[in-house]
């Protein structure tokens, strides 16, 4: 193998972020489909999303987080819909 090193503008490497981060796909998939390497694109996506302060750190880790219990309480909040729509199949009013 020679030693090819591919350059990338920043308007190619900006918008390969975005199909990471902003439309959930993987940095696998979206590397394969734009013939770059995982780690390039992992390391473009990881200095695109580091928090450059303290500050900035504890709201991106606080976003996270939040972003991570709204997605257990939608979970627990489906789950109790289907209970309840369970419970009123095999509970029937007696007369």
């Amino acid at each position: 193998m020679g030693s090819h090193n591919n350059r990338y503008d920043d308007e190619f490497k900006t918008s390969a972020v975005k199909l990471v981060l902003e439309k959930d796909r993987t940095i696998s998939a979206v590397a394969k489909d734009l013939g770059i390497s995982q780690p390039a694109l992992r390391l473009w996506v990881k200095a695109s999303t580091e928090p450059e302060d303290a500050t900035t750190k504890r709201l991106a880790e606080l976003e996270a987080e939040n972003k991570k219990l709204k997605k257990q309480l939608d979970n627990a909040n489906d789950t109790v819909e289907i209970l309840k729509k369970s419970v009123a199949i095999f509970v029937k009013p007696q007369n």
